[in-house]
């Protein structure tokens, strides 16, 4: 990270070959003071600024570190334009703005490991894989070896988690790393609600009955999945359950983060209920995800909240849940391409209600 006040003020006198204690004298102030602000603890007043810069022979801004700031709005542009090509499904040019970034910013790991996730999401076929695995294991590897900021190193650790079960078919060595990472009770999700107060308390909790939803009705489906002992009628029951779940959480439709996860229920509410041969269900589950697919398709790139258990809970596109590599937007390619195209909507394909159902989105446009 960037270099701070207090650091630069005790590399520009050690390298001057002043100690504190004479430093202190020039400047009228105690070595106890000056002490404290080369280890962060303190910062020195604004009059002194500009004595100090003149005592070292540099610019204010050099000594206050302004090019942090300058620096934190290039990383930021470069973070956030590779985001919107991600989400845009364009992986290639998302992956070069990266390798740009990282050349202007060699040791930022924020860039590396976006970098990574450029790689693990190019690793779509069995050829790019073998191009590109070696790179993303060699940088998981470096910032596992050197970086020391915990976010960054816990994505590392996802990111090889599923590259190595994804693409590698390696379970055990994709089980290993899934062991190293910390309990669902050793988070910030639980830590913040506790820790927090007032405002800053609410949204914690707000954030957590966010996610916890999201997280208990994907887990409903996949053990609707999973479970082999389960008839066509029984998963229905269960994705009801956990349709209705949402639902209760966000009964004015803000599903947001979870717009994605909500198709995919909706999807396959909708190929249960063909096995069941309950076709006008099914081709509800299709209407109802296709205006899921719109609704998100038409936000800004930030919202709000609305529902009141998540009232005014802001929201970003980049929060958009997509646990697979698919990650390309608008939603409406992924349900006019890979949901209403499936095979088993053949039955319904010539209803009246398909043309309906697609014109949504000329609708919501």
């Amino acid at each position: 990270m960037f270099i701070k006040i207090g650091e630069k003020i005790k590399n520009h006198r050690e390298a001057k070959g002043v100690s504190q204690d004479d430093f202190a004298k020039y400047l009228g102030v105690t070595c106890k003071e000056v002490l404290k602000w080369e280890n962060g603890d303190l910062y020195p007043s604004l009059e002194l600024i500009p004595v100090i810069a003149g005592y070292f022979g540099v610019s204010t801004d050099d000594l206050m570190c302004m090019e942090m700031f300058s620096n934190e709005d290039k990383i930021k542009a470069y973070t956030d334009s590779f985001y919107e090509k991600v989400a845009a499904g364009n992986i290639r040019e998302a992956t070069e703005t990266i390798r740009e970034a990282i050349l202007h910013f060699p040791d930022e790991y924020r860039l590396r490991v976006l970098l990574m996730y450029g790689l693990y999401l190019s690793c779509d076929r069995p050829a790019a894989v073998k191009h590109y695995s070696g790179e993303l294991l060699e940088i998981g590897d470096d910032i596992l070896s050197h970086c020391t900021e915990d976010p960054i190193r816990l994505e590392a650790k996802r990111l090889l988690c599923l590259h190595y079960c994804e693409d590698l078919n390696d379970t055990e060595k994709a089980r290993e790393i899934a062991m190293s990472l910390p309990g669902r009770k050793i988070c910030r999700e639980d830590m913040l609600p506790i820790i927090s107060e007032g405002d800053a308390k609410l949204s914690a909790i707000q954030e957590n009955i966010s996610s916890y939803t999201s997280l208990l009705a994907s887990a409903i489906v996949s053990y609707t999945e999973n479970a082999g002992n389960l008839g066509t009628r029984e998963k229905i029951e269960f994705c009801e359950l956990a349709k209705t779940l949402r639902e209760m959480i966000y009964p004015n439709g803000d599903i947001y983060e979870g717009a994605y996860l909500h198709m995919t229920l909706l999807r396959d509410l909708a190929v249960l209920y063909m096995a069941a041969d309950e076709q006008e269900k099914a081709l509800d589950c299709l209407e109802s995800c296709a205006h899921c697919a719109a609704d998100f398709d038409a936000l800004p790139k930030s919202t709000m909240h609305t529902s009141p258990l998540v009232n005014r809970l802001p929201f970003s596109k980049q929060q958009l849940q997509i646990p697979s590599k698919n990650r390309k937007t608008p939603l409406r390619d992924i349900f006019m391409n890979e949901i209403i195209a499936l095979q088993c909507f053949e039955p319904v394909r010539y209803s009246a209600r398909i043309p309906q159902i697609c014109a949504i989105f000329r609708q919501e446009k």
